[in-house]
């Protein structure tokens, strides 16, 4: 029986044509209903928690790849894929222009008056703001100094400032002028005007944005969350803004998604809310179909997958 890759996104008649072309002892089907014998599946591309979990679930499952359409990937059981010995590879890369590009759209609303002028505009008022902040010669914080940490910073420096990685290692990454590692976060935070958590959900992360470290920031800096919501506890958030420990937050993202409608973060003045929209592309499923054409190559090939492969211990 014909090997099958268990297609779990939209692919067009030439991904359909260039997946035949790298694997063709491959099939594609589109669910198990399609499958003859879910052990034919190797490899999944794309995720649900329908057929996806059905068929690592199923003790005939003989998975052995399978390509996440997101960047994060702690909605996966590490634990059942690694006894599996299930390689996962993520999305990373792909959102590193839209969400950098997110966080100066966030930051300028605030600092040039922006959203404060839309909702004026909404009200049919003509009320200028009393002045506004420049970025040149601001520090920001990148905390999370991945691809995406690397363009933002690479925007920042544009704009003329300083920037401050954060990573695990300390090691030098491009765009940065100066870098610690997330030991150092606490004594790194007095510097930074602008403090941007693009951190992965981990259990070392998980709550990490608490009081404690909201307590160490500027009284005037702005907070800025593009990672993941259960990285900030966010009541501690409310509280640091409440208590004046800085100034402004932007968050893409939030402890609990959809928020509900009575949370108190939508009527706060200090605080700019977007739906978790920054990763949001207009060629999305073909920037994800570069990242699966090149591990395809390597897995039709036998060999290890070069692209975005998931450390199970790291969590990312």
């Amino acid at each position: 029986m014909k090997k099958a890759i268990l297609n779990l996104r939209p692919l067009e008649e030439k991904h359909l044509k260039k997946i035949q072309e790298l694997a063709p002892d491959y099939t594609v089907v589109s669910s198990l209903k399609e499958a003859e014998d879910r052990s034919a599946i190797k490899a999944v591309y794309g995720w649900n928690t329908e057929d996806g979990q059905a068929l690592i679930d199923d003790s005939a499952s003989d998975v052995q790849w399978i390509q996440l359409a997101s960047a994060g990937a702690d909605y996966m059981d590490f634990d059942k894929l690694k006894n599996q010995k299930i390689t996962l590879t993520n999305a990373s890369g792909i959102h590193k222009f839209g969400i950098a590009e997110s966080v100066f759209g966030m930051l300028l609303s605030y600092t040039r008056g922006i959203g404060y002028s839309i909702k004026m505009q909404a009200q049919s008022k003509w009320e200028p703001i009393s002045s506004g902040q420049e970025m040149n010669g601001k520090t920001m914080l990148i905390v999370g100094a991945g691809e995406i940490g690397q363009q933002t910073a690479k925007l920042a420096q544009v704009f003329g400032m300083k920037t401050i990685g954060v990573n695990r290692s300390g090691r030098s990454v491009d765009y940065m002028d100066e870098q610690v590692t997330q030991r150092n976060l606490k004594e790194a935070l007095f510097k930074a005007d602008v403090v941007v958590n693009i951190l992965p959900l981990t259990d070392e992360t998980r709550n990490l944005f608490n009081l404690s470290l909201f307590r160490e920031m500027k009284e005037s800096a702005v907070f800025i969350n593009v990672g993941r919501g259960q990285t900030v506890v966010t009541d501690d958030l409310m509280t640091a803004l409440d208590e004046k420990y800085l100034a402004f937050a932007a968050l893409d993202v939030v402890h609990q998604e959809p928020l509900p409608s009575d949370h108190p973060l939508y009527k706060r003045e200090d605080v700019l809310l977007t739906p978790h929209i920054s990763g949001n592309l207009d060629a999305y499923d073909e920037s994800l179909f570069a990242i699966f054409e090149e591990n395809l190559k390597a897995f039709a090939a036998g060999e290890d997958l070069p692209k975005n492969v998931v450390d199970y211990l790291a969590g990312y």
